[in-house]
């Protein structure tokens, strides 16, 4: 009969969660974990086997409990609940921690773990779907909501805040940040025009200027993009949104409330290439992916050129101080998983072990911000195509900067 633990397997597994949560799988070492854990070696591989089996089961109960933070928010008895329950509650910072740097960060041995999280947050996300068409057969969401959409904004936004959390936002921060999606996704959704169907006036007392908030929201995103915070008055924003200053202001807040929400739709859009960059098998294939992501968005029809985040970095002024320290917050943490993933790529040998990692972040953001910035100078596409190329091949010639096996 096998002997019992001497320990706690929920609170040793806690403890170990609050290391990989911090330093991640790569940057945690036995000999952190066996301190936290108050274990020695030999018990942590007598129970677990391995580091990868501890980590597994640290993933495990993370995901149990991301599992049944799902099935409580699922079974809110209306859409608006069970955002609210997704945004504004969570099972634990640590769980979201984890399951961030267990995406982004796993060494090459184990990158069987990122793609098992992608198809747990698609899974989620089709359920979540499931359960706004739910919402719009009873007539919770408009029958012309885009379900999709929908839970696709929601499960972003949660990912976003997952990387708030791994990056070390306090509570108050992530708190803020989710009521502030809360209220974006009202908007987006018009879930307020649904839900007070009783209690709206009589058709010939309604206001007339009614407005479709997703439309608005990104009216005032492109205003931000091309002038910038200081630059965009309140008369542009009204004017390109197609509403009146007390509509906005009941819609939207004030004006520094409204860029927060354009700055969250901007980023829902543009994630995608980030996440999938960093998922790359090489260092030179994450900077190749970046840059080409880059390029994208200065080809995108009907979009302005430049990069909304890297106008408003620069944005002078009182006025703007709040907005430029938000900006410069969300950049840094990008900058961090960038950072991660290059000192992985160190690890593997992919890059040499010489490299100055911050230097090399700052680097390749350097050029990503200076395709941004031709692209809103009015550069050709085959002229930023030219940058990019040069780029490469210069990472290419760089004797410390070798070509991963791609």
């Amino acid at each position: 009969m096998a002997r019992p633990r001497a320990f706690e397997e929920s609170e040793v597994l806690d403890r170990a969660a609050d290391v990989f949560g911090r330093r991640g799988y790569d940057g945690s070492t036995m000999a952190e974990l066996t301190a936290a854990m108050g274990l020695n070696s030999p018990s942590i591989y007598a129970a677990f086997g391995s580091k990868r089996g501890l980590f597994d089961a640290v993933l495990g109960r993370c995901s149990a409990r991301e599992d049944k933070h799902w099935e409580w928010a699922l079974a809110a008895p209306t859409a608006e609940e069970v955002v609210k329950r997704l945004l504004t509650t969570s099972p634990a910072q640590e769980s979201s921690r984890i399951l961030v740097h267990a995406g982004l960060a796993m060494g090459s041995e184990n990158a069987d773990i990122p793609a098992a999280l992608l198809h747990r947050r698609q899974s989620a996300e089709l359920k979540l779907r499931d359960r706004f068409e739910e919402a719009k057969r009873s007539g919770e969401l408009p029958v012309d909501a885009d379900a999709s959409r929908l839970a696709s904004y929601v499960t972003s936004v949660l990912g976003g805040l997952a990387m708030k959390a791994a990056g070390g936002a306090p509570h108050n921060e992530l708190q803020e940040g989710s009521e502030q999606a809360l209220a974006a996704w009202r908007a987006i959704s018009d879930v307020a025009a649904a839900a007070s169907t009783s209690t709206r006036a009589p058709a010939d007392e309604q206001d007339p200027r009614r407005f479709s908030a997703d439309a608005a929201l990104d009216a005032a995103m492109k205003v931000f993009w091309t002038k910038g915070f200081a630059g965009a008055s309140l008369n542009d924003l009204t004017e390109a949104m197609g509403i009146t200053r007390p509509s906005l202001y009941a819609a939207f807040g004030n004006k520094e409330a409204l860029f927060f929400r354009t700055l969250d739709l901007y980023q829902s859009l543009r994630k995608d290439y980030l996440t999938e960059a960093l998922q790359a098998p090489t260092a030179r294939g994450v900077f190749e992916a970046l840059l080409r992501g880059a390029l994208r968005d200065q080809q995108t029809e009907g979009q302005p050129r430049g990069c909304l985040m890297v106008l408003n970095a620069m944005q002078g002024g009182d006025e703007a101080q709040a907005i430029r320290n938000e900006v410069l917050r969300r950049q840094a943490i990008g900058r961090d998983l960038l950072a991660a993933r290059f000192e992985r790529a160190k690890c593997e040998g992919d890059l040499l072990p010489t490299i100055n990692v911050d230097g090399l972040v700052r680097f390749v953001q350097s050029l990503m911000h200076g395709i941004l910035s031709q692209g809103a100078a009015g550069a050709s596409a085959s002229e930023l195509e030219g940058l990019v190329e040069s780029s490469l091949a210069m990472w290419t010639a760089s004797a410390e900067l070798p070509i991963g096996k791609d």
